[in-house]
């Protein structure tokens, strides 16, 4: 009887006991989701124990944490487009997993839109969302470089090959008359002012250089992923600065997991010239002095290379490292990147030492998050004698290729030889002019957000962009042949300030009002300020280094005081700009089939007008999910078909500061005139645009892509006039009530044609048209068409000529040049005596394709694209390299050579240097051995080679057709001229990166 009840009372119980706690023991698996083909982040996939209950979703970092019972022994991971596969976790704790993708196309993806983040297949505008496993690769200077030919509608062009030096970025087409043109760019939340640092400076006879890249701080390497928005639908929640279009950077953020270093590290160098000016070698030459008939004591007896001459292929270097980890309640990560990248031209390049920290915290069960991003980097430049508005002495471009090419570059006792024909020694330039600029800047912010409730978050978040610059710039007294520069010498230190701050305050709500209806709603209040300011303090009239035999090594700008003429100091402090905003947007889903995006901000900017403060900026936009209606869900040849429309108000204000305000310029001491007239009612320009598109998967998503239309229509364009007398010499601004007018289609089309364990091959197209047409401008009150010249064209006998016109009817810079005929019997040009309308230099077609190949551990991707429908003046072969400079010892180019064209023709602008722009570019190929782990410490082990530009296919006959000079006249853009650039190289690359 005893035995029983210890039986029932004592053993029993143990048993059961034990039995639960084996059963209901828990274990805790972390781990991370990432592509296989680049280790990028997989955010929403689905972590499922095999027979057990309960699971979890991978977050934005593709980190997971689950608890599951010691019984379960296996893990199911699926995601769309990856499918699914078991993974053993027996005796462990931790999960890392690399997926291999089988279909290209993924729904799921977030796509990050203004203050906010949506899922890709819930979005209603035109976004298009590159991740960083789709960049471009190769040697990569700033960040819009990785998405060159990637974004159908997404414009950019490298105005020069000169590294660090601005792109011009246009998305669907030209959105202002005003130079202001280029997107607005967010940065981890930040609205950016757009500008740089570097300072300007003009110095005698060479004038100035291309500005500076302004996202050269932002490490290329710790770009996540980023999202174009087109539409104003997407852009609209930006307001008066979201009418050019937004591109929004996201960085790599911590991860969940194990710390974890990834290293990486590379080397290229210059091959030569991607594509040749071609100017006739010293045997023609000398064939050329007989063919004309000129001096023969011309032919100097030797036999050089002056564009070789003035290149190099010295080796850059890039190293980078990346320490991250953190858990379920707080993540970091640290990066560096330590760059020197030499320039094509000998003493060019630029050196950047990145750094940058990046935190997100979780407090009281997860219901206060903090999160911090801070990148600091200082850029040095050396900038070469490449100025874009040179005088007729030209620059280092223009010395070489006119350099008699049987002429040696030092006479017998060693000196510089200075040719008296005005073309300059490029070797004499090389050493004569030294110009070096440092960049110093920081972007950061910390943002706390409080959930309210479950379904209420409030988010307040500060930012601070600061950047200064100094540039010191000497120009020696011994080069022979400048105006201003030669026996005096010039010396001029600049320094450039610029800073902004942002607060933004936001309100999130997401709530299921219904069991088929949900809603995904934020408002919020930012404010937005910034300021610049420029100066320069130079001097001339040195008494050291006057003499190239008897030189010292101290620059001008450490003894500007030496200087016998003190140039006044050149300040320009812009007034200070303001912005502050409210914003809304509302987006509702029905069922997953029906979407509905409403979206209003209303501005109020320091730029406009005493009259017009505010301006409001609302949009709509739908979406319909057509394959998740019944009658489709027996479609196995579609998985995803859906339309989109939109249409929608953005602005643009990015003109002056104070533009609307009374302005005045110190001149003298107590002596100020007045630059700029008041006007109280000047505002924004207004852009309203409307957008349908098509959005299709086809097999699983193994095919997929998106077709768009969309019309813009900018109103109230601003227009720069000078004020009528009697009232004192200064400019005005107005809005002039026409239209420009931009009309195009995009198509994007992607595919994983072959997708298995030993090989792989993905293939994306996409193709862009755009049109754009001024109509309605008219001079204020009249019909009488505005005319704007612009375009300026340089050199010897040409200066102050403007080739490009801005008026009614016509695309924004259409050429407005001279006809020519051909030549008389004599050899002479036939042109005409009045301008005329000549073409358009704006592409109409823009291009891109990719293709990536995968074999075993080997893996090849290929980049390229292109333009086409547009033409290009050459202003280099207007008057660096025409027939008349033979005489006087210059060297021609041989299209010259090879027309009926004599000496005494003389130089005129004409539509005779109008070329065809079209092209094709190999932007970069890949080639990358996934090696993979390497010993226990060491994994994801890969070694690659890459070129860069490597060919070019087109009928220009310039150095690279993919070229915008900054040739500006008032304000007024030029587009599409070249003259004398910095050439774009050919370069090699090759490197490693592994992780520990």
């Amino acid at each position: 009887m005893i035995s029983k009840r210890l039986l029932s009372r004592i053993v029993l119980p143990a048993i059961l006991f034990l039995f639960t706690e084996t059963v209901l023991a828990q274990k805790v698996i972390t781990g991370k989701i990432t592509d296989s083909r680049d280790h990028s982040a997989i955010a929403g996939a689905s972590i499922q124990p095999k027979g057990g209950t309960g699971g979890t979703t991978t977050g934005n970092d593709g980190s997971f944490r689950l608890s599951v019972p010691e019984t379960i022994k296996t893990l199911v991971i699926s995601f769309v487009g990856y499918g699914s596969q078991e993974f053993d976790i027996s005796n462990k704790t931790t999960l890392d997993v690399e997926m291999t993708p089988t279909a290209a196309l993924n729904l799921n993806e977030v796509v990050v839109v203004g203050y906010g983040t949506a899922r890709k297949k819930d979005v209603t505008g035109a976004v298009t969302s590159v991740k960083a496993k789709d960049f471009n690769q190769g040697i990569v200077t700033a960040p819009d470089q990785l998405l060159q030919n990637k974004v159908p509608g997404l414009e950019i062009t490298n105005n020069s090959g000169q590294p660090g030096a601005t792109t011009t970025i246009k998305v669907r087409g030209n959105n202002s008359i005003r130079a202001a043109n280029n997107p607005l760019y967010v940065v981890d939340g930040v609205p950016l002012d757009g500008r740089s640092a570097r300072p300007s400076v003009s110095v005698p006879s060479f004038n100035t250089t291309p500005d500076i890249n302004p996202l050269l701080y932002i490490n290329p390497n710790d770009i996540a992923q980023i999202d174009i928005l087109k539409d104003a639908s997407s852009a609209a929640i930006y307001g008066s600065r979201g009418a050019n279009g937004v591109i929004v950077i996201t960085t790599k953020s911590g991860s969940s997991g194990v710390s974890k270093l990834d290293v990486g590290t590379s080397f290229g160098f210059a091959t030569g010239y991607m594509k040749k000016f071609e100017v006739l070698d010293a045997s023609e030459f000398r064939n050329a002095i007989k063919k004309y008939g000129v001096n023969a004591s011309l032919d100097g007896g030797a036999s050089v290379d002056a564009m070789d001459a003035i290149t190099q292929g010295s080796l850059s270097q890039n190293y980078s490292l990346a320490f991250s980890g953190g858990n379920e309640n707080g993540k970091f990560r640290a990066s560096f990147l330590g760059s020197d990248q030499k320039g094509f031209l000998k003493n060019s390049g630029i050196k950047k030492y990145l750094g940058s920290i990046a935190g997100g915290y979780k407090f009281l069960d997860q219901r206060l998050s903090i999160d911090f991003h801070l990148m600091g980097g200082h850029v040095g430049e050396d900038i070469p004698n490449v100025s874009n508005n040179p005088g007729s002495q030209g620059n280092l471009i223009s010395a070489a290729l006119s350099w008699n090419p049987t002429m040696p570059f030092y006479n017998s006792t060693g000196g510089f030889v200075f040719p008296t024909n005005g073309s300059g020694n490029p070797l004499s330039l090389l050493k004569g002019v030294t110009d070096e600029a440092r960049t110093n800047t920081v972007l950061g912010n910390i943002s706390a957000a409080v959930k309210i409730l479950n379904n209420l978050e409030y988010k307040f978040l500060f930012a601070i962009n600061n950047s200064t610059g100094e540039r010191n710039t000497n120009i020696y007294g011994w080069l022979q042949g400048y105006t201003g520069i030669s026996g005096v010498g010039w010396g001029g230190k600049s320094f450039a300030s610029l800073s902004s701050q942002t607060f933004t305050h936001t309100l999130n709500y997401r709530a299921n009002l219904t069991e088929n209806l949900s809603l995904d709603a934020i408002g919020g209040f930012e404010y937005w300020k910034s300021n610049f300011s420029n100066s320069t303090y130079s001097a001339s009239g040195f008494n050291t280094n006057l003499d190239q035999t008897n030189t010292v090594d101290i620059p001008y700008t450490s003894m500007l005081r030496n200087g016998n003429t003190q140039n006044p100091p050149a300040t320009n402090v812009n007034p200070t700009s303001e912005l502050q905003s409210f914003f809304a947007r509302a987006i509702f889903n029905f069922k997953d089939k029906y979407y509905l995006t409403g979206t209003i901000r209303r501005d109020g900017s320091s730029k406009f007008g005493a009259n017009n403060k505010y301006g409001n900026f609302p949009s709509v936009a739908g979406r319909w999910v057509v394959t998740n209606e019944d009658f489709m869900k027996s479609s196995s040849l579609f998985s995803n078909i859906a339309l989109r429309g939109s249409w929608g108000i953005t602005g643009n204000q990015e003109f002056p500061e104070g533009a609307s305000q009374e302005q005045f310029s110190f001149t003298a001491y107590n002596t100020a005139s007045q630059i700029n007239v008041a006007n109280p009612d000047l505002k924004w320009e207004e852009t309203s645009s409307w957008n349908f598109g098509l959005d299709f998967a086809l097999m699983q998503g193994r095919f997929f892509g998106s077709f768009d239309v969309y019309n813009k229509n900018t109103t109230d364009i601003l227009f720069q006039s000078t004020a009528i007398q009697p009232a004192p010499s200064s400019i005005y601004f107005v809005n002039i009530p026409g239209h420009l007018i931009n009309k195009g289609i995009e198509f994007a089309l992607g595919a994983a044609l072959v997708n298995n364990r030993e090989f792989g091959w993905d293939l994306s197209f996409n193709i862009a048209h755009n049109t754009n047409n001024l109509e309605s401008f008219f001079a204020p009150g009249t019909e009488t068409p505005l005319q704007i010249l612009t375009g300026q064209i340089n050199g010897q006998g040409v200066s102050g000529t403007l080739a490009q016109i801005i008026t009614n009817d016509k695309p924004v810079n259409e050429y407005w040049l001279k006809p020519f005929s051909g030549f008389d019997a004599a050899g002479n040009q036939i042109v005409g005596g009045q301008e005329q309308f000549a073409g358009d230099p704006n592409p109409h077609l823009l291009y891109g394709i990719s293709t990536t190949l995968r074999y075993q551990k080997f893996t090849l991707t290929i980049n390229g694209g292109g333009a086409g429908g547009f033409l290009i003046y050459n202003n280099t072969a207007t008057n660096i390299t025409n027939v008349a400079g033979i005489v006087s010892g210059r060297n021609i180019d041989r299209a010259a050579y090879n027309s009926n064209e004599k000496t005494a023709s003389g130089v005129a602008v004409s539509n005779r240097f109008l070329e065809e722009g079209d092209y094709f570019k190999l932007r970069n190929a890949t080639i990358n051995y996934s090696v993979g782990s390497l010993g226990k410490y060491m994994k994801g082990f890969n070694i690659f080679v890459s070129g860069t530009n490597l060919f070019v296919l087109t009928k220009f006959t310039g150095f690279d057709p993919e070229v915008n000079i900054d040739k500006s006249s008032n304000g007024y853009p030029s587009r599409s001229i070249e003259f004398i650039p910095y050439p774009t190289p050919r370069t090699i690359s090759f490197g490693l990166n592994f992780s520990l």
